[in-house]
Formats: structure tokens, sequence, C-alpha cells
């Protein structure tokens, strides 16, 4: 079809919904040149909830038309309460008319922003500010390209944030006081030394998270944020509504730096889950198994008690998980200093998962386990489950 005839077809459809007062569009189309909606939608009264599902044009591997999304400069849909926008190849290119698109829902409770595409990310070189007042859950998926924009999210009433995207999109959360459940994931072109804008912006972007109350956390926002050693050393946070933290990560050195920086600032912390992805087999030279020989090889302590509180005690954790153990060094000295520092810790969940060719995991896990129940405890009555389940590997692994 081409680029008039889908568009009479979408303005003729969009048309005979408004004029019956629709409350809920899905609209899904691949424009080959710049997009528009018609006027009638943006003023619609009666609608409540919109999908708009945009794919830019491909006519195989290296052919792909990037298109515009033209907004009207007059937009008002005061009963909507559910949006998501899925973007691939087309782009918001009009900052004042955008600011504006996002400031006519008075009502929104759902905001769903998707983006696959060039460097642009879906905003072109934008400074959005996003104030919602009823907004209850955002979430932000752009995870694998640049996005040279800033975006600041005002929203009170905000209780479920996910956020999944690139350190280049600089993102400021504002007044997130009733947030509930938070699951981040950052991507950085990680060095071993971050530069001190990218640290500071991380900071100021996790400082947004500090009332939250379940926090989940993903492998390259961790890592990063352990590289950040000034910053970690200077600015304190206190997530004093923390119960629950969900980690999604193994445990090199830098990991362990921001998991504890989270810890030791999270005073009334009950829970910690890890689950160890099944990434980390990949990397042995940065996750080293367990080795006995080299149980000092540094100083993991170190991270637990440089210069982040005068207090070196959790006092409210009463449940650790580790899924996914591989048996490995900083594994070990983190349950180790757990158990040294919680002192009403009740159950601690091991899961680890073997397969039929890494024959020497029963081994290795032998020998952590015996060293694990050899540790000071500051809870006198910890019960440790230890699962076990098998596991099958790419072929390509081996």
């Amino acid at each position: 079809m081409n680029c008039d005839d889908l568009y009479g077809c979408i303005n003729r459809w969009v048309a005979a919904a408004v004029s019956h007062n629709v409350q809920e569009l899905h609209i899904e189309a691949k424009p080959d040149e710049d997009f528009e909606i018609p006027l009638c939608l943006y003023t619609c009264k009666s609608l409540t909830k919109l999908d708009l599902e945009l794919f830019g044009f491909q006519e195989g591997d290296m052919d792909v038309c990037i298109s515009k999304i033209i907004l009207p400069h007059c937009m008002s849909l005061p009963r909507l309460k559910s949006l998501h926008l899925r973007l691939s190849y087309v782009l918001f290119t009009d900052e004042k008319l955008t600011r504006k698109f996002f400031s006519s829902f008075p009502n929104l409770e759902s905001l769903v922003i998707a983006y696959w595409g060039p460097d642009e990310g879906g905003f072109l070189d934008m400074n959005l500010k996003i104030s919602l007042p009823q907004l209850k859950h955002f979430e932000f998926n752009n995870p694998e390209e640049e996005c040279n924009c800033e975006v600041t999210l005002h929203a009170p009433s905000l209780s479920s944030f996910i956020f999944n995207s690139h350190l280049s999109t600089s993102f400021t959360l504002e007044n997130l006081s009733s947030l509930v459940t938070a699951d981040v994931e950052i991507n950085v072109n990680w060095k071993d030394e971050m530069p001190n804008s990218c640290a500071q912006r991380l900071m100021r972007f996790f400082r947004g998270l500090y009332k939250v109350k379940i926090l989940a956390l993903r492998h390259s926002f961790i890592k990063a944020l352990g590289g950040a050693l000034v910053i970690l050393d200077t600015q304190l946070l206190e997530f004093y509504n923390l119960r629950c933290l969900e980690l999604r990560t193994y445990l090199s050195k830098y990991c362990l730096r921001s998991i504890f920086y989270v810890l030791k600032n999270s005073p009334n912390l009950e829970s910690v889950s890890l689950q160890i992805p099944q990434e980390c087999y990949y990397d042995p030279q940065e996750y080293p198994h367990f080795d006995e020989v080299k149980i000092n090889h540094e100083n993991v302590e170190d991270y637990w008690y440089a210069g982040l509180s005068s207090q070196c005690m959790i006092r409210h954790l009463k449940f650790v998980e580790i899924d996914g153990l591989r048996g490995c060094i900083y594994e070990l000295k983190f349950l180790e200093i757990l158990l040294k520092h919680a002192t009403v810790l009740e159950k601690v969940v091991l899961a680890y998962h073997s397969t039929k060719k890494d024959w020497l995991r029963e081994k290795r896990m032998k020998k952590f386990n015996e060293m694990l129940l050899t540790f000071p405890r500051a809870s006198k009555n910890i019960n440790f489950l230890f699962k076990f389940s098998k596991v099958t590997l790419p072929s390509s692994f081996w």
C-alpha cells in the first residue's frame, strides 16, 4: 500500500472511531515517509488508551527509511490514562510540539516508551520535561542505541518505574515520592576509570530513586557505578524506604563496590536476591572460579569498610538468595561479609546449576560449602537451603 492509501485508510478509520466515542485505540503502521495522525484523534474527549506502534519502512538489511512524527499544534486528551509508544526508525523532531504532546494528558496513569533504531533514540537532540501528576507506571526502553537527549520526569504519584537505556540519555528524576518498585539498567561504554561527567550522571539518576521500596538493578549499571570510585567515596545516598534489593549480575570487584554501597546505605533492608546470569560462563577471566590458593588474592572486605558509613552492620536483613551460584571467589567473600554483619539474618538460599560437562563443579561446590559453613555469623538463627539443578549450555560454549 502506498503512503497516500495508508494515510487515507488511517484517517477514515480514526475518524470513524472518534465519531463513535472510542475509548481504546491501537494503531500499527510502517510509514515510508513522515507520519501524521488526524487532528481529531489528538482532541478526542473519550479516548482512555492509545497504543501507537510505528516501524520505519525497510526493504532489506540496509535499505531503511527513517520517518518523522508530525504533531499538530492543538492537542488535548483529557481522559487518556494509558499511552504506549513503540517506535522503530521513527523520530520526534519538533521539541516544542513534543513537549506540548506530553503535557496534553493531565490524567495519564501509564506511559511506555520503547524505541529501536538509529542513534537519535526516538528524540532528536531534545531537552524534554515530562510532568504528569497522575502517572503511576513509567517504562522507558532504548537499550542498544545512544540517545543524545535530556529528559526530566516529574511524577509525584509514580509507583512503578522501569528503565533500560544508554547512558547518553540524560535522565533526571524529580519528586518520585510515591515510588514502590524500580527496575534499572543503564548501558555504558565502560572503561576501567569512569569519566567524572558520566559518574555524576549515574549518581544524579540514582539519587532520584531514593524513595523506592523494591529495587532491581542490572549488571551494566551496577558495574559502572562501582567504577565511579571517587563518587561512591564522597556522595552518600540513603535509601531509607528500601526493603527488597534484587540484583542481576555477577560479582566482579566493581559490582561488589556498588552493591555494598547500596547495602550500607539502606538501613531498613530486609531481603537481598542475586541472580547470576548464564552470561557469566563466558567471562572466566573477570569471573574466576573458586580457588583456595587465591582466596586472599584481594581484600574484598575493604570495599565494605572504605569510607561509606561509620556503622558496618545490616540490622534488618533477614533473607539472602543467590541463584546461579558458580562457586567463585567473589561469591564466597560476599557471603562471608553478609554473615559477619547481618545481625538478624534468618535464611540463606543458595541455588547452583550444573551441566553434564562441568565435571569440576561438584568438587568446587563441596569446598565452597565447607568454607561457607566455617564463617563467623552475627546471627545465631540462620538456616541454609542448598538447591541444585541441571542446565544446558549452547553447543558453541564448548
